[in-house]
């Protein structure tokens, strides 16, 4: 099997010969892009273009550099995953709420954080939000500071919009090596290091700027999976798109955990 540098090159010379929109057939092996032709066969059937390749098998290459960014957990130690919610968007909600079962069937223990009382209409107003992210991460450090890190052999944070930034900020102040599965995150998110993380965004989330948002998952070589037309809560309204997306979202994150 190709290494994704050799797939990116082939890629690249194609595009130059015949243009970024041309079609080829992929081959996909567990939702992993193998290789791809110029014709469909019964193992090449994926019609996409060059550059949605390139796009995607750089996706591919990010997500391995992550996962590979964690070392191998210790079998026998017990696991940890923590729920870091949203201000509006809590852990019994879609996203978080079947993220945690699916990291309970792999073992690990739930966690999850309380803020408590949090300045409301936060969005647009920089003092607001600023006010938050603080009264939250200060709640966050109460609330996990029985916890011994070192006891565990895997911990994972999962985590929704402001608490993405909150996560991410605890785990930077703490040293900890950590997975974080970021949902809808913000722009501020990024200010802090994210090795080991994944990222959720809707090019529709009014809280983001889809623009900024690849920007900077780029920047940090965070993967970060694009879903067209959804909202802050990665949903666009029609209930079976809907359920698409969530069924699509959970199968990369278990990937993701396991």
């Amino acid at each position: 099997m190709k290494s994704y540098e050799e797939l990116l090159s082939d890629i690249e010379e194609d595009m130059e010969l015949m243009g970024s929109s041309h079609m080829v057939y992929a081959m996909e092996e567990d939702s992993i892009i193998t290789d791809y032709d110029y014709l469909p066969s019964d193992s090449c059937t994926i019609s996409i273009t060059l550059r949605e390749l390139q796009e995607k098998i750089h996706l591919q290459m990010l997500y391995a550099k992550t996962s590979a960014h964690i070392p191998e957990a210790d079998k026998n130690a017990p696991k940890l995953a923590v729920i870091f919610p949203g201000i509006g968007y809590t852990a019994d909600k879609p996203l978080l709420y079947y993220t945690s079962r699916l990291a309970r069937k792999h073992g690990y223990q739930i966690q999850t954080v309380s803020y408590g009382s949090l300045p409301e209409n936060v969005k647009g107003d920089p003092k607001k939000m600023k006010q938050a992210f603080d009264l939250a991460l200060e709640q966050t450090e109460r609330s996990l500071s029985s916890i011994d890190w070192n006891s565990y052999g895997s911990v994972l944070f999962i985590s929704k919009s402001i608490g993405t930034a909150i996560s991410s900020a605890y785990a930077a102040q703490y040293n900890l090596n950590v997975k974080n599965i970021l949902f809808t995150p913000l722009a501020d998110t990024f200010s802090f290091p994210l090795q080991g993380s994944i990222a959720f965004h809707g090019t529709a989330d009014p809280w983001a700027e889809t623009a900024a948002i690849q920007t900077l998952a780029e920047q940090k070589e965070v993967p970060l999976f694009l879903t067209k037309n959804a909202n802050h809560s990665l949903e666009t309204g029609d209930i079976q798109t809907d359920l698409s997306i969530l069924k699509t979202t959970m199968n990369r994150v278990e990937r993701f955990i396991i």
